[in-house]
């Protein structure tokens, strides 16, 4: 009797070990189901360059790209990404990065031809569609980026590297946007709905 209990004691605390394992699982699925996007980019952006002398350019649309990849994988799962072709519609809870754009200034001493710095600021731009169809315009904004030597000359070993920083700075701005928007939360459940 006392074996026989024990061991009924113990298949019941094995099935509740099951049962919460399943339920556990069935959730993290679901949670990880939930957190997956999809995202696209204007295929312009492939070619996209920033002209810096006679014969030198930098690919600012691959730069854009990349940042756009590795941010939003922190941010979230990343179902696809994929070039928009231009006539093609955007559909519901895609995040598309359309633009990307490279400020710079160059400062001399007042009444000089002295050099003083230059400085970087780049703007992106991302589209987003509610469930409704209805398109909004995100615009990310880096943070200005100095530099006290002529951009792209002979001496210069940085400007590259502050340019791609700067990009990134407006990518995580833009998409921080998009995450904090009260549509965006709608947006993404009604997708991850329909996707399953």
């Amino acid at each position: 009797m006392k074996f026989g209990f024990i061991t009924l004691f113990s298949f019941a605390i094995f099935l509740s070990n099951c049962l919460a394992s399943s339920q556990q699982s069935e959730y993290s699925v679901k949670e990880n189901s939930e957190k997956s996007l999809q995202l696209q980019y204007a295929e312009e952006l492939e070619t996209k360059v920033l002209k810096v002398g006679p014969a030198q350019e930098i690919t600012i649309g691959q730069l854009a790209l990349k940042s756009f990849s590795d941010t939003s994988s922190r941010l979230f799962s990343i179902n696809s990404l994929s070039p928009l072709k231009t006539n093609d519609p955007i559909e519901p809870g895609v995040i598309v990065l359309r633009k990307v754009q490279v400020d710079r200034a160059l400062e001399f001493e007042e009444g000089t031809t002295k050099f003083r710095q230059a400085t970087f600021v780049s703007i992106v731009e991302f589209l987003v569609v509610n469930p409704e169809g209805k398109q909004k315009r995100i615009l990310g904004h880096s943070e200005q980026i100095t530099t006290r030597t002529i951009p792209f000359s002979a001496e210069d070993t940085e400007s590259n590297e502050k340019i791609a920083t700067s990009i990134q700075s407006a990518i995580e701005e833009g998409l921080s946007q998009i995450v904090s928007s009260k549509d965006f939360h709608s947006t993404y459940r009604n997708q991850n709905l329909s996707q399953r």
